[in-house]
């Protein structure tokens, strides 16, 4: 299941990848497609990706949590609040 955020901060995909894996300690992984992603938690991925649909908030945070839609909103909930405190970025829910 699925949550998602998004932070009014221009940074690269890349960047924010870094800056969050090394921020957090949370492991980075890459699938065989070469898609990247961070690991919070056992159960729980954590996507970034720039979108520039909102141009106030570009950078999109996709949380995944592989028990269920509670949990994917609990721990999207716990991500937003440690991002955003540890950050300044002002990061908003869009689902």
């Amino acid at each position: 299941m699925i949550a998602r955020m998004r932070a009014d901060t221009r940074i690269t995909q890349r960047d924010a990848l870094v800056m969050l894996g090394s921020t957090f300690r949370f492991p980075l992984e890459i699938d065989d497609d070469g898609s990247a992603y961070l690991r919070p938690t056992s159960d729980t991925t954590l996507e970034v990706h720039v979108d520039e649909e909102d141009p106030l908030h570009p950078l999109v945070l996709t949380v995944w949590h592989w028990k269920g839609p509670k949990e994917a909103l609990l721990a999207r909930d716990q991500l937003r609040t440690l991002i955003s405190h540890k950050t300044g970025w002002k990061i908003i829910v869009t689902e």
